[in-house]
């Protein structure tokens, strides 16, 4: 029996049971511990135990087959398989039946060799970190908001606002384009309820720009160029002063005040919500940083800062900046670089618009710093970034609204067209060349025009067109030229040459270009008078230089003081004679054109004549007519004027305006960079306009709206989806 039992041991099945029963075993704790990790059905580990079961017998018949038995038990069975054959074919038949056997013993045992539980519990792990997580593109549906029309000047369809819960939505349409009024609805969005009308603005001035206060129960808004509120269950609209206009930018509302951007200066103030006298906000920092156009204030929780956009001016916002303001200290702080119209939202980030985009970035409310990158989350949202307009709104429990478009002021392909006193074309100069066209400025003999070129990237150059041959050729190659003038002479152009100041270049494209004015801000000339004295601006301000100084010495020039409020489209522009200095401003809450006396602006004032608004003005080289276009159609008029007497300083002292005469209602462009758009030649006694090859006339734009219905784009549970896509603390 000993014998038997080392023979045994020291067998190839004794061998290969150990073996197998240990490695089997190690690798089913593998299968049980390891794939559940990498979310593997149940059946896969079933199936590979099952093989390893299987096998078990298969192993033990192979290796009894190929045993080696010792010398003498292989002479005996030699002799006993000569003397009687066995037949192979019982041993191979139990062989089989054994493996079938063992095998489905095995998998019987299976459900008991491992813990289901643990691979339903993963994939039961799975599918709720499946449900749980966001996606990033949350439940998107829409709000019809109807027929809005088109927003005079500003090109835009609507103006939104979302109460802090959430349950009311405020919009406007547009009444007129010719006059701007706006209807204010209220839409409750817990009923099926149609919108309810609000009320009616006046129209002149700027309107809309709507903003619930933070309880909820007023909303404010602009009427006229003013601030205004109105309950939300209706009644008449509240003046809160009528002592100051307001820029049309947003604002905002909190601890019973309102903080805005006046229109005289471009600065923040803050007035009561019932009311009362309007303190300026301070602001720390040097000249440059007190002369930027602040605008889109919007109070961060806690009411202690405020994000605010600060631009050269306030047509050029979508160029601007995003910064933090400390109410307490008056210290700015940068945050975002070309940005603009920046709000806070309770996930954790700020919202701000580049490019007809809506951006998102980590914000830390602890220590006022960001902590993530910037990065785009809604893509075509309708813009105007001349004035910082975007079409969105955000409620407190993370639903979003937007107006899906682009941007409305985008320059695409222009054309230059002769028009006659009632508007009719008569010569196309230039048509669908893939460029734009504006600063339109005729020599004064008349036989040359300068002409700035546009194009979609940004860059801008100077070019001359030759009256009498046709001819348009360059006259700048650098891409920063703009606002070009022609000298007295007709020897030279002074054009704006980016931020680096005005530079002149000779009119026939010889030599190179000289420095003018050295500026690190935006310096643009307008008008030279006889006497070689040049009228330009920078930033807000307009300025008189005497070109006659010498080059060799420091450049001096004085501010010339026009009023409380210079428009950034002022169109300032002198009389042939020189005498007299036209411009538009804003000072009565509406674009108007006034007249001073020139160089001693303070000698009068008169404001041009006309039914509701004037602004760019053109004078006749007659010295007896004036041209100018009125309201947000941009109807042309012409009207004539007498000057009165000489006085001492041998320059007429007066200025008399008789009846304007409109001319025509032709669509041209109408985009602050690109003012002047039109030109007069006494030669030809015609107009020549800019216009864009798409464009429409404001009213034939108000008609194709009637068949394009405004609709909202609600995205639900927006604030999850930025948490995927832009990480926050919060």
């Amino acid at each position: 029996m000993t014998n038997q039992w080392e023979r045994f041991k020291q067998s190839n099945i004794a061998k290969i049971f150990l073996g197998y029963a240990v490695v089997a075993w190690v690798l089913i704790q593998l299968i049980e511990a390891v794939l559940p990790t990498f979310e593997t059905p149940l059946w896969v580990a079933q199936t590979l135990t099952f093989l390893l079961i299987l096998g078990f017998p298969i192993a033990l018949l192979i290796g009894w087959a190929y045993e080696r038995l010792p010398a003498k038990e292989v002479k005996n069975l030699a002799a006993s398989v000569s003397a009687e054959p066995v037949s192979r074919k019982p041993l191979l038949l139990f062989g089989t039946a054994s493996c079938i056997a063992v095998g489905l013993f095995g998998f019987y045992l299976m459900p008991f060799v491992f813990d289901e539980s643990k691979f339903l519990e993963s994939g039961q792990v799975t599918n709720s970190v499946s449900a749980s997580t966001p996606n990033y593109r949350s439940i998107r549906s829409q709000t019809i908001l109807g027929i809005t029309g088109i927003r005079a000047l500003h090109l835009t369809r609507s103006d939104i606002a979302i109460s802090p819960n959430g349950r009311l939505l405020a919009y406007t349409v547009n009444v007129a384009v010719t006059g701007g009024s706006q209807d204010i609805f209220l839409k409750d969005l817990t009923t099926t309820a149609p919108a309810r009308l609000l009320g009616r603005t006046s129209g002149a001035g700027g309107n809309g720009l709507l903003y619930f206060s933070q309880d909820g129960q007023w909303l404010h808004f602009i009427d006229a160029g003013q601030m205004a509120r109105v309950r939300i269950e209706g009644g008449t609209f509240q003046s809160i002063s009528n002592e100051y206009s307001v820029l049309r930018s947003g604002f905002t509302a909190f601890d019973e005040q309102i903080i805005f951007s006046r229109l005289t200066d471009r600065r923040l103030y803050r007035v009561p919500v019932a009311g009362g006298e309007a303190r300026q906000l301070p602001i720390i920092g040097d000249e440059a940083t007190q002369t930027r156009t602040y605008t889109w204030p919007r109070v961060l929780p806690g009411n202690t800062h405020l994000l605010v956009t600060s631009s050269e001016n306030d047509t050029t916002v979508g160029d601007g900046n995003v910064e933090l303001y400390d109410l307490e200290t008056g210290n700015l702080r940068l945050l975002i670089s070309a940005a603009y119209n920046a709000t806070y939202v309770p996930s954790g980030h700020i919202i701000f618009v580049r490019d007809a985009t809506l951006w998102a970035v980590p914000f830390n409310l602890d220590n006022l710093t960001l902590t993530g990158p910037q990065i785009p989350v809604i893509q075509g949202i309708e813009t105007n970034r001349n004035f910082g307009h975007a079409a969105y709104a955000v409620e407190e429990t993370g639903k979003l609204y937007y107006l899906p478009g682009s941007e409305v002021n985008n320059l695409d392909s222009g054309t230059l067209r002769w028009v006659d006193r009632a508007g009719g074309l008569l010569e196309t100069i230039a048509e669908d060349d893939g460029y734009a066209y504006g600063n339109l400025s005729i020599s004064p003999s008349g036989n040359q025009l300068s002409v700035t070129r546009f194009d979609d990237s940004g860059s801008s150059d100077i070019f001359v067109l030759d009256m009498q041959r046709g001819t348009l050729e360059r006259r700048t190659f650098n891409g920063d030229a703009s606002q070009a003038i022609w000298s007295p002479d007709e020897t030279e152009l002074l054009y704006s040459s980016g931020s680096s100041g005005i530079n002149s270049i000779s009119a026939d494209g010889t030599g190179q270009p000289n420095e003018v004015l050295s500026s690190t801000s935006v310096a643009r000339p307008f008008a030279i008078s006889p006497q070689y004295e040049m009228v330009f601006d920078m930033g807000a301000r307009l300025y008189l230089m005497d070109l006659n100084q010498n080059a060799n010495n420091e450049v001096i020039f004085e501010e010339l003081n026009l009023g409380p409020s210079l428009m950034p489209v002022h169109s300032s522009t002198l009389s042939p004679n020189g005498n007299w200095l036209a411009y538009t401003s804003q000072e009565t809450g509406i674009a108007q054109t006034y007249i001073r006396p020139f160089p001693n602006i303070d000698d009068g004032k008169w404001q041009v004549p006309s039914r509701t608004s004037a602004f760019a003005p053109i004078w006749h080289p007659n010295g007896r007519e004036l041209f100018f276009y009125e309201g947000a159609a941009a109807t042309k008029f012409s009207i004539p004027y007498t000057e009165g007497a000489i006085d001492e300083n041998d320059r007429p002292g007066l200025i008399e305006f008789g009846a304007p005469q409109e001319l025509f209602n032709v669509p041209i462009f109408f985009s602050p960079q690109m003012m002047p758009v039109w030109a007069y030649s006494a030669q030809r006694d015609n107009i020549l306009i800019s216009q864009s090859s798409s464009s429409l006339s404001l009213d034939q734009a108000l008609i194709e709206s009637i068949d394009n219905q405004t609709i909202l784009t609600v995205v639900d549970d927006w604030f999850e989806e930025l948490q995927v896509i832009v990480p926050s603390s919060q």
